[in-house]
């Protein structure tokens, strides 16, 4: 049993899904020469975590984000053709909890109105996870691909105590997490050319490991330091490149609603308006190899301005851990050429973070905005 609930929650919906849908959105991906991502927000950085471990593998996948430069065209109707003479069929992947976020729903609908006008539509596909099968993006993944139905968060509107969140989560946390460890072990499957009945028992094999880390963490040092950081009033800066930084984004974005209520500020290291951090204010480190140049640098300008550094490293005694002030080992049994757990355990295992928050800040009296409460409702993930 974890520590938090609602872990367990994930895992249990993860389970519900039909074997049938999984094997489908898999063989489209297996097949695909390009994969396009798409999503917003925390779906997307699940999503994206993902792709990126397809695209690393020995054989991997070309994976085409639409916001890159050189995107061959303004929209998906432009551009597939080019992508489908250049690299073979394209797969539109969609993560999507609620089936009517903006950006991929125009995506979907630019390639769909292609798609409609051409004889060789079967080499595109437009493939979704989402918990809504009659949303709009459901229609058109029915009609131009698959689709797996996946259930979001549970629970009451409105939760009557804050130790309620460790149950649902918050800001809708069953979603982008569950979708997260279903697409890496669809990635884990493809590495391994395995046939589709062994992506959910891959899943479910990376699950009891991901409970382990969650339980280890809360239970931790590392946890009681950051908690005791983020409930003073001071900023919270996160830090990541690559898929860290897509982690690290993740977790900014679930803390920062939590902090904003208090009047503090959360950034991303490296974005334009992420000023110099304050004596006291901490930074949160993701990092696989804990050697990432770049990162080391930020961490001992941050130090020298007076910050505190907690870090989420892969490996124990590298170079990012030695200049935290506390740090935690996420492991992995990464071989080079296969896809990397440490980013999903990673994003599990920073988690619980906003859940704990809610608790301390409530317990101290500061209570917080109804609609904060009910953020782990949302499906605009």
């Amino acid at each position: 049993m974890s520590t938090v609930e609602y872990v367990n929650g994930i895992f249990e919906n993860l389970w519900e899904v039909d074997e049938s849908q999984v094997g489908d959105v898999y063989n489209d991906l297996r097949s695909a020469g390009a994969i396009i991502p798409s999503g917003e927000g925390r779906s997307k950085g699940a999503l994206s975590i993902a792709c990126s471990e397809m695209g690393k593998m020995a054989h991997g996948k070309v994976v085409v984000d639409r916001g890159d430069i050189g995107f061959p065209g303004r929209d998906l109707a432009e551009a597939a053709p080019v992508l489908r003479r250049r690299l073979g069929p394209v797969c539109l992947l969609i993560n999507s909890s609620s089936g009517k976020s903006l950006m991929p729903l125009l995506d979907a609908q630019r390639l769909a109105f292609y798609l409609s006008r051409v004889k060789n539509a079967r080499d595109f596909r437009i493939d979704l996870t989402t918990s809504d099968p009659g949303s709009p993006l459901g229609k058109l993944s029915s009609k131009y691909g698959n689709m797996v139905v996946l259930k979001g968060g549970k629970g009451p509107k409105l939760p009557a105590e804050p130790r309620e969140f460790r149950e649902y989560g918050t800001m809708e946390d069953i979603f982008p997490l569950s979708s997260g460890l279903l697409f890496h072990s669809m990635a884990a499957a493809m590495s391994h050319e395995a046939t589709p009945d062994r992506v959910l028992k891959l899943a479910r094999r990376l699950s009891s490991e991901i409970s382990g880390v969650v339980a280890d963490m809360v239970s931790s040092d590392f946890f009681d330091f950051v908690l005791n950081s983020l409930e003073q009033r001071k900023s919270c800066f996160f830090a990541g490149l690559g898929s860290s930084r897509e982690v690290a984004r993740m977790t900014a974005v679930r803390i920062g609603h939590v902090k904003r209520a208090l009047g503090d500020h959360i950034y991303v290291s490296g974005e334009t308006e992420t000023p110099a951090p304050r004596i006291g204010d901490i930074l949160i480190v993701v990092s696989q190899s804990g050697e990432t140049e770049i990162m080391a640098g930020w961490c001992r300008n941050f130090k020298w301005m007076g910050g505190l550094i907690a870090s989420v490293v892969g490996k124990p005694k590298s170079t990012i851990e030695s200049l935290s002030d506390i740090s935690f080992v996420v492991k992995s049994d990464w071989k080079r050429g296969s896809p990397n757990s440490f980013y999903i355990k990673a994003a599990y295992a920073l988690s619980p973070l906003p859940v704990y928050l809610v608790e301390r800040v409530e317990d101290k009296g500061f209570i917080l905005p109804n609609y904060i409460r009910r953020w782990h409702r949302t499906v605009a993930a």
